[in-house]
């Protein structure tokens, strides 16, 4: 049974530092994620090597839209969330209480098989991955030597020494971002310290050269005000500039409506690329308007850039399709 490493320790008791709960733990005693307990002097992954879904798609299924687009990758989850307020509703949340739903796939396997199936890649969805650190950490390094890139969907909650150890190993990232206030993050997640989410993204992106976009899943009356859509965009732009991708969908069907307000809103801020949930929407140059990416009924076609630059006006366009990251020179300090 593997445990967790990353632990401090107080006088009478173990800090889990995988995720920014930093839970305390005296013995028997599980973390906010319900999938992390202490047994004896170790802090436990109850989820480790645990599959929730499997299955091989499109890219675009998980959210990224500049990220290999065309790509078919394999994406897997496992179970466990930091957010208490998902615990309840979603289905990857927490451990099922009948061990035949346990299904176990260990790293080789799922690099494996990304490998048998031409997947050009492994995403890790379904749950918040960061939550089940030590096997996404292993499979992550397996991924990488094996010519596979690595993506992740997550609420980003992990604590700095989570995120330094998959640096390395990690490719893209889209962010699901709940809001931009203490309000919406606690009523959406259950959390109240929420602006470590916005620095472990930079520091993904600015130290780690992780490429990055954002998900804001709209509810209505809690985070559809102009004010705190103007305040995400405004967090973007200033932090990375004006060419991160930025997908504003419902969070229910029910919010529907006021998604559609919140994209035109968006659309008005001076970020170039704002992306909805549909399966048709053309990423265009921003300089010329050029279509660069096409998507047709779930059909993605690449069309109109080469290394990252328009066919038309030869302005540089925020894409990744390169294994090999590409060298930031502004980085972060430690």
């Amino acid at each position: 049974m593997r445990v967790t490493e990353l632990v401090s320790r107080t006088e009478t008791a173990l800090r889990c530092e995988v995720c920014q709960w930093r839970c305390i733990l005296q013995a028997n005693e599980y973390g906010r994620c319900m999938v992390r307990k202490r047994e004896g002097d170790a802090i436990i992954p109850l989820s480790d090597g645990l599959i929730s879904a499997a299955t091989i798609g499109p890219i675009e299924d998980y959210g990224f839209r500049h990220f290999f687009p065309e790509a078919m990758v394999f994406a897997v989850g496992g179970w466990g969330s930091p957010f208490p307020a998902h615990h309840d509703h979603m289905h990857h949340a927490q451990l099922p209480d009948d061990p035949a739903k346990r299904r176990a796939l260990d790293a080789e396997r799922v690099v494996k098989f990304a490998q048998e199936r031409l997947a050009r890649g492994i995403i890790w969805s379904y749950n918040d991955p960061v939550i089940t650190h030590e096997s996404l950490l292993e499979t992550m390094r397996l991924a990488r030597a094996g010519s596979r890139i690595t993506g992740i969907v997550t609420g980003g909650f992990w604590s700095k020494a989570a995120l330094d150890q998959l640096g390395p190993y990690l490719d893209g990232i889209n962010l699901i971002l709940h809001g931009f206030s203490t309000s919406s993050y606690y009523k959406l997640t259950g959390i109240e310290e929420w602006r470590g989410i916005l620095a472990g993204a930079e520091r993904a992106v600015k130290h780690w050269n992780c490429h990055l976009e954002i998900t804001t899943p709209i509810a209505t009356g809690i985070n559809d005000s102009n004010t705190e859509i103007e305040a995400i965009a405004g967090w973007i732009k200033g932090t990375f500039g004006p060419h991160i991708p930025w997908r504003i969908i419902p969070a229910q069907d029910s919010d529907t409506n006021a998604t559609l307000g919140v994209r035109q809103h968006a659309q008005t801020l001076g970020l170039h690329f704002i992306y909805g949930s549909e399966a048709s929407e053309t990423t265009r140059c921003p300089g010329c308007g050029w279509a660069v990416v096409e998507r047709h009924t779930g059909q993605t076609r690449v069309v109109g850039i080469t290394d990252a630059h328009c066919d038309n006006c030869n302005a540089e366009v925020y894409l990744r399709t390169s294994l090999f990251k590409k060298r930031n020179a502004s980085k972060v300090h430690d």
